[in-house]
């Protein structure tokens, strides 16, 4: 009896940590996005970040050790309306990410995700003394530049980390 009772307890909590999603749903009607941020396991957890300004960033997370970063931000061009996301304002939009003393880009290539047109950034950062490799997504849609980002310390190429590539493919424009 007693075996069976701790076999019991065993599987229940494997089941209770094997169940438990590792993801915590971020949504904005404001800004008609969506997007899931990771919050990892209690062995390697995640913390939501709180944007540090109102500089665009709406949301992110990072790993308990800075190992990397996720975070979701905007561009509002309203005010441009004959704004279109092309190269040339790419080169203006990737300064936040690879400007002097930030990093540099890799390069830059056209993608389509859940039916959005847009472009993928790849490159180097550095943020607190630490050299990442970074992705970007960005794509435009309601008068908005999203910029979907994420940073690792463990891979040359961020999409190769789990967490980092499971949010870039879970961010979504709301109808």
């Amino acid at each position: 009896m007693r075996r069976l009772f701790t076999i019991v307890c065993l599987l229940t909590a494997f089941c209770t940590l094997a169940s438990s999603g590792n993801a915590a749903i971020w949504k904005s009607t404001e800004y008609y996005c969506q997007v899931n941020l990771p919050d990892g396991s209690y062995v390697l957890p995640w913390y939501a970040m709180v944007p540090a300004n109102e500089g665009g960033v709406l949301t992110g997370a990072r790993r308990q050790d800075y190992g990397a970063m996720v975070y979701l931000g905007v561009v509002d061009v309203n005010d441009k309306p004959h704004f279109v996301l092309d190269q040339k304002s790419i080169e203006e939009l990737d300064k936040s990410f690879f400007g002097r003393g930030l990093g540099f880009l890799n390069t830059t290539q056209q993608i389509t995700e859940h039916g959005l047109n847009g472009y993928r950034l790849f490159g180097r950062h550095r943020f607190n003394g630490r050299s990442y490799a970074m992705v970007v997504d960005m794509f435009f849609y309601h008068g908005l530049v999203y910029q979907v980002a994420g940073l690792s310390q463990s891979y040359d190429n961020a999409l190769q980390d789990v967490d980092v590539r499971s949010f870039m493919n879970s961010f979504y424009v709301l109808p």
